[in-house]
């Protein structure tokens, strides 16, 4: 160790700058691509998600409406005997003109709710953290 050199000095990188920047540069690609396929992974995730979703609507759409027939035509027979034919099918209409309502804002609420990469967005903050303190050094 050289008398000028404060303790711990000599232990420093004596690698050349090329080979550093090389270094750094190598290591961010291969962060990046970490980040990637963490933002891939979860990607597929929510579309998975919402792919279930659309298939549980059509199956509960199909189900219901053969319900709904079945259940609409004992319900204007059952309200005939006490009103007109035409009085029994405008209600029975009607109730299912609510229900389709329904289901439909329910449905398109659902679909609109935000989704978000979370972890993939907490690392990339992290990431940026990160760098901003090994640039400040």
């Amino acid at each position: 160790m050289q008398p000028d050199t404060p303790a711990g000095a000599g232990d420093s990188d004596q690698r050349a700058t090329s080979e550093v920047v090389a270094s750094l540069i190598a290591n961010l690609q291969a962060l990046l691509k970490t980040q990637f396929e963490l933002l891939k992974l979860e990607v597929t995730g929510i579309a998975r998600d919402k792919g279930i979703a659309v298939g549980l609507f059509i199956g509960a759409g199909l189900f219901g409406f053969f319900v709904l027939a079945f259940v609409g035509v004992t319900g204007a027979h059952a309200l005939a005997l006490v009103l007109p034919l035409w009085a029994a099918w405008l209600i029975i209409t009607g109730v299912y003109l609510l229900i389709t309502i329904v289901l439909a804002l329910v449905g398109v609420r659902l679909m609109k709710r935000p989704v978000k990469p979370e972890r993939t967005q907490q690392e990339l903050e992290t990431l940026k953290t990160w760098a901003q303190e090994q640039v400040q050094r």
